[in-house]
């Protein structure tokens, strides 16, 4: 369901801004590797084998020499947070995500390159697909959810990025570009109740409240290829 609404959302967009006669459109595609950190009250691990990989694509409205231009950034991967610590183990909830962020990018232009500054807000879904136990023996130990209480899926998040262009394809219809981005996404506060059991090797069985609260720091490394869409003939676009 979020990726028919994020589908959504990107076909409005373009359609919306694509009857403007002064101005282009650009599309982007790419790839992200992110490390997303959450620490609260039920966890203070750092590493939680939270390395995640996802997709991304992009709308932007930019305007010929301009310096400021809006865009629509919408990403998809899986990505892991942390439930539980437990003595050397943690253990975590898996997660496909969406991420829908509206940016504004500023544009710093250098002889042979260009800078993209940009930061916005949006809205991270995070729909629940597992647990699992990281860390000395997790393998294994078996976790299991046994009820939840007050989940939620959505939750507002902000950005802030940097993206750089180098070489001969700056200025240019096609170029590619590395980028870093950092992403804060807020938990609420007496919500997304997790009630779960691990049994370890020796049938030890221990049980856990735990609740997935509090800040998501998600520094975030991409590669991304643009190519802007000229006006042609009136209101209409072309590649």
């Amino acid at each position: 369901m979020a990726v028919k609404s994020i589908r959504s959302i990107g076909i409005i967009y373009l359609l919306l801004f694509s009857s403007y006669c002064n101005a282009q459109i650009e599309l982007s595609t790419g790839f992200d590797l992110s490390y997303p950190v959450l620490m609260n009250s039920d966890n203070k691990a750092l590493n939680y084998g939270q390395i995640s990989f996802g997709v991304r694509a992009g709308i932007a409205y930019k305007p010929d020499e301009t310096q400021f231009f809006p865009i629509l950034n919408l990403s998809y991967g899986r990505t892991r947070l942390p439930l539980q610590q437990f003595g050397d183990n943690v253990a975590a909830l898996n997660f496909n995500y969406a991420n829908v962020m509206l940016n504004e990018n500023f544009v710093v232009t250098f002889p042979k390159s260009q800078l993209f500054i940009y930061g916005g807000i949006g809205f991270s879904y995070l729909q629940e697909r597992g647990i699992t136990v990281a860390g000395t023996g997790g393998q294994a130990m078996q976790p299991s959810i046994d009820s939840t209480k007050n989940i939620n899926k959505a939750f507002p998040a902000l950005n802030l990025g940097f993206e750089y262009n180098y070489g001969e394809s700056t200025g240019k219809d096609l170029y590619l570009t590395i980028g870093i981005n950092f992403q804060y996404i807020l938990l609420l506060q007496g919500r997304n109740t997790y009630y779960t059991t691990v049994v370890e090797q020796r049938s030890q069985r221990m049980t856990f409240t735990s609740n997935l609260t509090g800040s998501v720091i998600a520094p975030d490394f991409y590669i991304a290829i643009h190519y802007k869409m000229h006006k042609k003939r009136g209101n209409s676009m072309y590649l």
